[in-house]
């Protein structure tokens, strides 16, 4: 069983109403598209405790519900998801870290491949991805 929230105490965050959701919203974040970012900022570089990771919406249009609450919350198009987006690292192939600066401060995060994210996903739960990744 996955995680299905995403937030510390009553914060913006993410939550899943169910695990298909859940493997819905990976697929749609597995686009090529890219209709949200995921990245991450290094804060501890500048006296912060710790790395902050971000989700940041491109497009609006056709998102998970989920995704589209949590946005609706943020006010600013960000949503800071620290957690999740471990998650999506370790736990589901997301692991091309991009440097868009050079400054070793902000990163963008990739999947490796859509196969390595599939391969991350129960096989009862394929249906949701695909259909999240068709959104």
């Amino acid at each position: 069983m996955v995680n299905l929230v995403w937030r510390k105490d009553d914060s913006i965050g993410l939550e899943f109403e169910s695990e298909s959701e859940y493997f819905e919203t990976l697929g749609f974040l597995a686009k090529d598209s890219r209709p949200i970012d995921i990245f991450t900022h290094e804060n501890q570089r500048s006296g912060a405790r710790a790395y902050q990771g971000k989700l940041r919406l491109k497009t609006s249009e056709n998102i998970p519900a989920s995704l589209a609450w949590a946005f609706e919350q943020s006010n600013d198009d960000r949503v800071s998801v620290s957690d999740y987006v471990d998650n999506l690292v370790h736990c589901h192939a997301f692991t091309k870290f991009v440097d868009p600066t050079g400054l070793q401060y902000t990163y963008h995060i990739y999947p490796e491949s859509l196969e390595a994210v599939r391969n991350t996903v129960p096989l009862r739960f394929l249906m949701d991805f695909d259909r999240g990744y068709n959104l």
